[in-house]
């Protein structure tokens, strides 16, 4: 079902029913693969449609999964980690946590070398991090991952230490992600600060090879490829020899360029045109959860109206998010209303049952605050229109924000919805212009996500965007952040801070989204990341002849 679609389903029906079965899904789910030949074969050009736009892909800057899929390919990072959150060697062949996880030395793996030929030095490291910690990177979203460091040292050239000013143990929990991942010093020293690495040249298994003036990012095997992590069955040079990445936005086209064999992978498969496809032996399909800031809309929490909390609190009783979730997006993604998703550790499910669809009690909410209807459909208090202006910038945030129109003007709550481009979207938000913005963030733990989205430092990086800066929360968010890693009281910690944040309201929650790969049965070996974002780089995907 392409977006269009979608919006006229919306505004005919109200959201009408649609017959389609509802599927349930556990992490990589595969359905429908052709059956492989005995080994993988060498060669062949994997064609990949991408949903989003791929701006830029200097891992420490990619804006999107798509731009993401393309870097995680080009750069190794120190550690890897599996679907069962364990970590594993990367670049690093082994590490040390001391200090009360305030110092974490790597030990740096043997005869790695960088596209250009440049070998793998604690220096490399060191240049490649100071790189993203440099303001003029304005790499803002990835120094929030960094946590409270404090100093990067090459000790000699195989060892590096990261020290933090106090402790991070969840410092792990986003290394392993292509944000970090290592350089040539060599390609650095030609960038000026600020620069944007246009042309990145890491050590991965795939080089960069050609932008094309359409779009189509081209990389090409690295036949030297010969230090992959164990989490990769083929840890030597890839099996396919060629990708070509290009961004298809529009939902329509991008199944069209599958079902025609233009591209042999596509992500983010409309719900719709996997309930029709799904039993069509051509294709296979891989379902993954998406870790993450439960999708939805964070809350300006200081720009009116939204600055207050009953409006806040009427929008989270007026969304009908089962409506949402099995009639436009077909029963595929799953409900969700805390500040988590599934598969985020220390989710409080709790928090689930916090808000039932009651837009009864949304009114009363809205009346006791003195938000009152006059002679129209829209609530006032003191002569001004109870008007919220939502920023979005691409699906499924857009058609969520659609849906969500009719039903907060049942409560007489007017919904603008402004649908952008990814930079100014960016901007506008960043400058705190919105009432209501997409949420973000991608995590398996809470600290990628609450500390991200809700501790008041990072209002100054642009990914607070309910610009929430609460005394009590912060202090909980900076606990957590300090303690063991799976530990009662670390989840107890964070048990409490799902419930602070509920208390502040700074967003609300509509759904844990379930994203959907599909590819050409002839491909095999694509597996999705541990967080559901991104599948794994390609290491092991190949092509039936």
């Amino acid at each position: 079902m392409s977006v269009m679609r979608r919006r006229e389903l919306i505004r005919r029906s109200g959201l009408a029913a649609i017959g389609v079965a509802v599927i349930a899904c556990t992490p990589a789910q595969l359905s429908a693969s052709a059956k492989p030949s005995a080994t993988p074969r060498k060669g062949g050009t994997l064609t990949w449609g991408m949903w989003d736009k791929i701006d830029s892909i200097d891992p420490a800057l990619t804006t999107g999964a798509a731009a993401g899929e393309v870097a995680q390919n080009i750069v190794d990072t120190l550690i890897v980690m599996d679907a069962e959150q364990k970590f594993r060697p990367a670049l690093a062949s082994s590490w040390t946590v001391d200090d009360g996880a305030k110092r974490f030395t790597f030990t740096l793996r043997d005869g790695v070398r960088f596209h250009d030929g440049e070998p793998l030095t604690a220096a490399a490291v060191k240049a490649s991090f100071d790189r993203i910690l440099d303001p003029k990177t304005k790499a803002g979203a990835v120094v929030s991952l960094f946590g409270p460091v404090d100093q990067i040292t090459a000790l000699d050239a195989k060892t590096v230490a990261i020290t933090f000013k106090q402790p991070y143990p969840a410092f792990l929990l986003q290394l392993w992600r292509y944000f970090f991942g290592v350089m040539s010093p060599k390609y650095l020293a030609t960038l000026k600060p600020g620069d944007v690495a246009a042309a990145p040249v890491g050590s991965g298994p795939y080089k960069f090879a050609s932008r094309s003036s359409d779009g189509v990012v081209t990389l090409q095997a690295n036949a030297d490829y010969a230090w992959g992590a164990d989490l990769f069955k083929n840890r030597a040079a890839p099996y396919i020899e060629t990708l070509k990445f290009r961004a298809i936005t529009e939902p329509s086209t991008r199944i069209a360029t599958l079902e025609s064999g233009e591209n042999l992978l596509i992500d983010e498969i409309p719900e719709a045109d996997y309930a029709r496809l799904k039993g069509d032996g051509r294709f296979q399909f891989v379902l993954s959860p998406r870790a993450s800031h439960t999708l939805g809309f964070s809350m300006n929490v200081t720009k009116a109206p939204t600055d207050d909390r009953a409006v806040r609190e009427a929008v989270n009783w007026a969304i009908d998010r089962r409506s949402i979730v099995d009639k436009v997006f077909f029963g595929v993604d799953h409900v969700s209303m805390g500040p988590l998703s599934e598969g985020v550790w220390a989710r409080d499910e709790s928090i689930e049952k916090m808000f039932a669809f009651d837009p009864g009690k949304a009114r009363a909410v809205l009346d006791s605050a003195g938000w009152k209807l006059g002679s129209g459909p829209i609530r006032q208090k003191s002569g001004v229109d109870l008007t919220i202006l939502l920023a979005t910038f691409r699906s499924p945030w857009t058609e969520i924000a659609q849906a969500m129109q009719a039903q907060l003007r049942d409560v007489g709550i007017d919904l603008k919805v402004q649908t952008m481009e990814r930079g100014p979207y960016l901007d506008y938000v960043r400058a705190y212009k919105h009432n209501m913005a997409a949420t973000s963030s991608t995590a398996i733990d809470p600290d990628g996500v609450l500390r991200v989205c809700y501790h008041s430092v990072n209002r100054v990086s642009g990914s607070n965007f309910s610009n929430v800066a609460d005394p009590q929360l912060d202090a909980l968010l900076t606990k957590g952040q300090g303690q063991e890693l799976g530990t009662p009281e670390r989840k107890q910690t964070y048990l409490d801070a799902q419930r602070r944040v509920m208390e502040i309201l700074p967003f609300v929650g509509v759904m844990s989204q379930v994203r959907v790969e599909a590819m050409a049965a002839k491909v095999h070996g694509f597996a999705p990341g541990p967080d559901g974002l991104t599948g794994q780089p390609l290491n092991d995907v190949w092509i039936e002849g």
